[in-house]
């Protein structure tokens, strides 16, 4: 039995990206780690979706009631057009997880997994601990100033069962929300953290506004938090490829297809108008690999 786990939560919305991502986990990770999605919303077709993803080794659970008993403490009002469970549902992780997952690796469904997860799997947390990357913010600022941060990203984390710090942070969310500066599980995550950090480099979770400054094959875990979504587009700065993954998972079988959700056409041409508007503007300034970037990519990180 393995004692180590890839781990996504996704409601009905984010289910199609979710599975991309976990399908690509699934074959850049090894055998001795399970991949798992957890559905925090009831799926009408969850039996035959469970049996597709299993014959790709991937595992798919719903959590409905478990997410519901592990987050109870947050009255209705916390998710009403501010947040979504599956999006505080890394905070109870070790509540809902089968208790053999001692190393988890949680994953956001807006990333794509593009290489070898060897080198994660293989960097035991130590109890107590916990690894994450630079935030999107954090690398602006750094360009901007020249001024490091070790505010983190909540989209990729890998940490240990024992002392996860995510109940600490969901009690500050519920006491004190002012205190995460409106990021939610990820500003409660950073509030709390202390000396449980460790920060890792930032091929494991790099942010796709700065895709244009970096070698991709540099890059093991892609982030595209934010708007623009790939699963809509090819959008400044990622390419056609970075999409047509997310076209052939819909065409390699109906139920894949069906969890897709677009976007409006109104919302697609102004994405696309964007889009041209900054190619050309990369394209004038002639941007190449960014050195400072390329540098968050290396260093003296646990991995």
């Amino acid at each position: 039995m393995n004692n180590q786990c890839v781990v996504y939560v996704t409601d009905v919305e984010y289910a199609f990206p979710t599975i991309l991502s976990a399908l690509q986990a699934r074959k850049f990770a090894s055998a001795a780690t399970d991949v798992c999605v957890l559905m925090s919303e009831h799926l009408d077709n969850f039996a035959e979706l469970k049996g597709l993803l299993a014959m790709s080794g991937v595992e798919l659970i719903d959590a409905t009631a478990a997410l519901k008993d592990s987050l109870g403490k947050l009255d209705g009002s916390h998710f009403q057009r501010r947040i979504s469970v599956s999006t505080m549902a890394k905070l109870v992780l070790c509540q809902v997880l089968p208790a053999e997952y001692t190393q988890i690796i949680y994953l956001d469904g807006d990333t794509q997994v593009v290489s070898n997860l060897a080198e994660l799997e293989n960097a035991v947390a130590p109890e107590g601990k916990f690894f994450a990357a630079r935030d999107y913010t954090s690398i602006h600022k750094l360009l901007l100033s020249g001024r490091d941060s070790h505010y983190f990203n909540a989209g990729v984390l890998k940490f240990h069962r024992n002392g996860w710090i995510g109940q600490e942070a969901l009690e500050l969310f519920m006491k004190n929300p002012e205190a995460c500066e409106g990021k939610h599980d990820q500003g409660a995550l950073n509030y709390v953290c202390g000396s449980s950090l460790i920060l890792v480099s930032n091929r494991w979770n790099f942010p796709k506004q700065f895709l244009h400054l970096v070698n991709m094959s540099s890059l093991s875990i892609v982030h595209y938090m934010a708007h623009p979504k790939p699963w809509h587009g090819t959008f400044f700065p990622w390419s056609d490829a970075e999409s047509q993954v997310y076209v052939d998972l819909r065409k390699s079988h109906p139920v894949y297809d069906a969890l897709y959700r677009g976007i409006t056409f109104d919302r697609k041409m102004l994405y696309k108008y964007r889009s041209i508007r900054e190619r050309i503007t990369h394209a004038l300034q002639e941007d190449k690999p960014n050195p400072q970037v390329q540098g968050l990519l290396v260093g003296d990180y646990v991995v």
